[in-house]
């Protein structure tokens, strides 16, 4: 019987054995597919704000552009009204520095959006930290 009694405690050890193995290699792959959850919500999160910041440089643009257009119609306006003098060019002056300061400020709003999504960004590894 003790031939028996080992052999049972052996199969008992190894079937233990076994089991551990099992729950082991679980246990890992879960914590694989946690992390790779984990990468794909960073990844995701990043491509968002890639498209944000490319959003509102576009936003910015369009704004720009139809300020311009207004700035442009109300000169053209002003020309049916007037004949060419010194205010036409003033105007023409005021109308190119009106773009330049909304293509400034359109540049600005990216950098901005930009720096605070860095910051968020930034923010939210050292709480993953």
């Amino acid at each position: 019987m003790s031939d028996q009694d080992k052999n049972i405690d052996d199969l008992k050890k190894e079937a233990a054995r076994r089991a551990k193995e099992e729950a082991k290699k679980r246990l890992a792959a879960r914590q694989e597919n946690e992390v790779h959850r984990v990468e794909e919500k960073e990844k995701a999160l990043s491509k968002e704000s890639e498209i944000d910041i490319v959003e509102a440089k576009r936003r910015a643009a369009e704004e720009a552009k139809a300020k311009a257009k207004e700035l442009a119609a109300q000169k053209a306006s002003g020309d049916d009204e007037k004949a060419a003098g010194p205010e036409d060019e003033e105007k023409e002056k005021a109308i190119v520095a009106a773009k330049a300061k909304a293509a400034a400020a359109a540049k600005a709003k990216a950098a901005a959006l930009a720096k605070q999504k860095e910051k968020e960004k930034e923010s939210g590894s050292e709480d993953s930290e």
